[in-house]
């Protein structure tokens, strides 16, 4: 009887979690496909969950990453005009306080000054 408790409490516990982990999986496959149609078609570009936001790291081919990274102004505005605009479909399957974040990765590396948040680009237009 005690076992079969437990697997109850076990199954429903899953249950509770898989329509968040469904919401996630769909927000993020969402924002990839965004991403996929605007982003150059030679750049990479990695999306995941990371503290809350959605967290896309783009990758260029080097020596174009590299000059961008020394034109910090135009890396920025390639940056923002990669953001989904207002309305589009990835908002409505965020909460309020999440966020889609875009950063520029160099040869592995990144810096959080080179990370542009798209709600606050949002908020500020």
């Amino acid at each position: 009887m005690r076992r079969a408790l437990v697997l109850i409490a076990c199954i429903a516990a899953l249950l509770a979690v898989l329509p968040i982990a469904n919401a996630e999986d769909s927000a993020l496959g969402e924002l990839k496909y965004h991403l996929e149609q605007r982003a150059p078609r030679h750049w990479q570009v990695h999306v995941r969950w990371r503290d809350g936001m959605l967290l896309a790291s783009f990758m260029p081919p080097y020596h174009e990453a590299f000059e961008l990274w020394y034109k910090p102004d135009s890396l920025l505005q390639k940056m923002s005009d990669l953001c989904p605009k207002r309305g589009a479909r990835i908002w409505d399957m965020l909460r309020g306080d999440q966020d889609v974040a875009l950063e520029p990765t160099v040869g592995g590396k990144t810096t959080l000054e080179m990370r542009v948040s798209c709600r606050k680009r949002l908020l500020a237009d």
